[in-house]
C-alpha cells in the first residue's frame, strides 16, 4: 500500500492545483531552495494533523478570505483490500474503495481549511468527498509516515521513547516479553517500598490527624509508589558507541556520524518493522528530507543503495540535492518530480514529462537541467550523441560523420558561422561550424587550445538548439 498521488490547493507556496505522482518505492523531489520540496512533506503532515489555515495558506499571493487550502492523497496498492480487513476499524474505509485509472484499487483522503476538524474519504458511488464518522480517529491506522527534517537533531531518532524510532524497535523487538527478570524486580520493587512504607507511616499519621483537628472527618492518608511502566524505563535509556575502546554517548559523536547513525537506525527499523509476522501490520513510509546532509559521497551511494532495498516494503520519499543519490534514478522503479518557483508560486513537473533522450532518459545531466537549470557538459555530449542517432537512423548513416551532422544540424536553422580550428600533422586550418559542433568539439579535444573556450551562456544556447532540433525531430 503506498501513496500516488497528492493534490494541494492554495498549500504553502503553490497556487490553485497542484499535484505530484509518486511510485510505490523510491521518489526523488528535487529543485532549488525555497520551491515548494519541502511543502509536499508538510501537506502529507496535514492530512494527519490539523492547521489552521493560516498556517498553511500560500501568504502574499492570496487576500481572498474565501479562498480555502486543501490537500488530497490517493492511497492504492493491490493489497489494500486485505489490510482494510484486518483491522474492525478500518472497514469503514471499505465503502470507499475503488478501482484507479491504472485498474488498482484505491482510496482518497481529503483535508480543507473550509472544515479543518474532518477528514474527508471520496465516495466513488457519490463522486464527492464526505466525512465517515470516527474516521477522524482511524486516520493514523491507515499508515505510519516517519519524518526526518533537513534540521531534524538526530537526538529526537536515537531516543528510547515509544513514539520514536530507536524506541519504536526496542518495542518491537522486546515487547511485552520481559521473562522471569521483569517478575523478580516487580517482586522486589515491592518489597523494597514495603520497607519504605513502614518508614513513612509517622507521617502518614501525622498527616492524618492534622487533617482531621484542622478540617473536620477522618481521611486515611498512604504513600503509594507504583512501579513504572517498561516504557517508563526504556526511555530513560541511551545509544552509545565504542571507538578505539572509548565509550560515549551517540548524543556527544560528530555531526556526521549521528546523522548517519538515524539514518541507519530508520533502515534497521523498517527492516525489523516489515519482518514481523503479521502481514497486515500498518504501512510506514519514509520521508526523508536531504538525507545526504553531512554523509561524504560514499556514504551518500551506500545509503541510496540501503534506501532502494527497504522501498520494497516502505515507500520513501527523498528532498536531495546530491548528485550522488540522484545518479541512481530509475526510470523503471522510480519517480521523480521536479520543483522550481516563478513569481513567488511554486511549481511541480513530473518526472514522467522528463525523456528527451528517449529511453536513455533522464539522465542526470538532464535531471540537472530541469531542477537546477544547468547546462552541462555531459548533457550537451548526451543531446548531440542522441540527435546525431536520431538522424543516422531516420535519414543515412553518414551524419555518424561530423562534418556531415553539422550540415544536418544547419539544416535545422542552426546556422554555421563560428570559425572553428582544426589541428593536423600537415598544419592547421580553419573552417565554419554550428555552435553545438563547436563545442562538442572542445568537450572532445580539449588538448586543442587553438580555439576560444566557449562561455556558459553559449553553453546553455547550444543545449537549447539541440532539445529544439530533438524535439522537432521526434515531432515528424
Amino acid at each position: 500500500m503506498y501513496i500516488s498521488m497528492i493534490k494541494m490547493h492554495n498549500f504553502k507556496g503553490f497556487l490553485g492545483d497542484s499535484e505530484a505522482r509518486f511510485d510505490s518505492g523510491v521518489n526523488f523531489l528535487v529543485g532549488n531552495n525555497n520551491c515548494g520540496k519541502t511543502s509536499v512533506f508538510s501537506a502529507i503532515n496535514f492530512i494527519f494533523k490539523k492547521q489552521s489555515r493560516d498556517e498553511v495558506i500560500t501568504k502574499n499571493l492570496i487576500d481572498d478570505e474565501n479562498e480555502y487550502v486543501a490537500v488530497e492523497i490517493e492511497i492504492c496498492g493491490d493489497d489494500i483490500e486485505n489490510y482494510l480487513e484486518s483491522d474492525s476499524n478500518l472497514k469503514r474505509y471499505k465503502a470507499a474503495m475503488y478501482q484507479n485509472e491504472s485498474g488498482v484499487s484505491s482510496i482518497r483522503i481529503k483535508r480543507t481549511s473550509e472544515d479543518i476538524g474532518k477528514v474527508l474519504v471520496y465516495s466513488p458511488e457519490k463522486d464527492t468527498y464526505e466525512n465517515i464518522p470516527g474516521i477522524d480517529k482511524t486516520i493514523s491506522a491507515l499508515f505510519e509516515p516517519q519524518f526526518v527534517w533537513a534540521d531534524t537533531s538526530s537526538s529526537d531518532i536515537v531516543n528510547f521513547s515509544n513514539t520514536k524510532v530507536c524506541g519504536k524497535i526496542i518495542n518491537t523487538v522486546v515487547g511485552a516479553n520481559l521473562g522471569d527478570n521483569w517478575k523478580r524486580l516487580k517482586d522486589v520493587h515491592a518489597e523494597t517500598f514495603r520497607d519504605i512504607n513502614s518508614k513513612l507511616k509517622p507521617v502518614e499519621e501525622k498527616i492524618e490527624t492534622m487533617l482531621s483537628e484542622q478540617y473536620g472527618g477522618e481521611a486515611k492518608v498512604n504513600f503509594h509508589f507504583s512501579l513504572p511502566e517498561v516504557s517508563e524505563f526504556l526511555k530513560t535509556g541511551n545509544l552509545e558507541l565504542s571507538e578505539d575502546g572509548i565509550t560515549t554517548a551517540s548524543s556527544e559523536k560528530g555531526t556526521g556520524m549521528q546523522r548517519a547513525l538515524a539514518l541507519t537506525l530508520i533502515q534497521v527499523f523498517a527492516d525489523i518493522y516489515n519482518k514481523e509476522d503479521d502481514k497486515h501490520s500498518k504501512p510506514i513510509l519514509f520521508f526523508l528530507d536531504e538525507p545526504e546532509t553531512f554523509l561524504h559521497p560514499k556514504a551518500q551511494e551506500k545509503l541510496i543503495d540501503a534506501l532502494e532495498k527497504i522501498s520494497g516494503q516502505s515507500q520513501t520519499f527523498i528532498i536531495t540535492h546530491s548528485p550522488y543519490l540522484l545518479r541512481k534514478y530509475k526510470k523503471e522503479t522510480h519517480s521523480i518530480n521536479i520543483f522550481s518557483r516563478t513569481s513567488g508560486v511554486n511549481k511541480i513537473k513530473a518526472g514522467i514529462e522528463l525523456g528527451i533522450l528517449g529511453p536513455l532518459s533522464p539522465s542526470w545531466g538532464e535531471i540537472n537541467y530541469h531542477a537546477f537549470n544547468i547546462s552541462s557538459n555531459e548533457f550537451h555530449n548526451e543531446l548531440y550523441g542522441y540527435l546525431q542517432e536520431l538522424a543516422a537512423n531516420n535519414y543515412d548513416s553518414k551524419y555518424y560523420s561530423p562534418a556531415e551532422f553539422d550540415k544536418y544540424l544547419a539544416s535545422h536553422n542552426i546556422p554555421k558561422d563560428i570559425d572553428y580550428i582544426h589541428i593536423t600533422k600537415n598544419g592547421d586550418y580553419k573552417y565554419k561550424t554550428t555552435l553545438p559542433t563547436y563545442i562538442r568539439n572542445q568537450i572532445h579535444h580539449p588538448e586543442n587550445q587553438k580555439n576560444t573556450k566557449f562561455s556558459e551562456d553559449q553553453l546553455e544556447e547550444s543545449v537549447n538548439l539541440l532539445i529544439r532540433a530533438i524535439e522537432q525531430e521526434t515531432t515528424i
